[in-house]
């Protein structure tokens, strides 16, 4: 699947993988959430796609930088773009500043494309 198709908790599951962890994505009720095991604690709901607090680090630690842009439409969109990374350079827009920096955690880890 590309990257840029990725949302919910199937982005939430490839930065999980992305960061390291063993994710698993759960479905019940008719939701779906991607689920990590983290030692001493046990398994978390892990939603970096909606969560500022799992989201900036990533983007910190990383150096991605984020900006708005108007869209023709006059809808902002939010980039996040590797710009100082001198081995992987990309940039990934969406609504959500979030989800821009998570799809670009994915595609930087994995490339463009990941398996279902």
């Amino acid at each position: 699947m590309n990257v840029e198709r990725l949302t919910g908790a199937q982005l939430d599951y490839w930065v999980a993988r992305a960061e390291g962890m063993q994710a698993e994505v759960k479905h019940a009720c008719g939701m779906d959430w991607c689920q990590v095991d983290v030692q001493y604690v046990g398994f978390i709901q892990y939603q970096p796609s909606e969560n500022w607090h799992i989201a900036a680090p990533i983007a910190e630690r990383q150096r991605y930088v984020t900006y708005p842009r108007v869209r023709e439409d006059g809808k902002i969109e939010w980039l996040a773009e590797a710009q100082l990374n001198p081995e992987f350079h990309a940039m990934f827009a969406d609504e959500s500043p979030k989800v821009a920096i998570c799809r670009l955690r994915v595609a930087e880890a994995f490339g463009y494309e990941v398996n279902e």
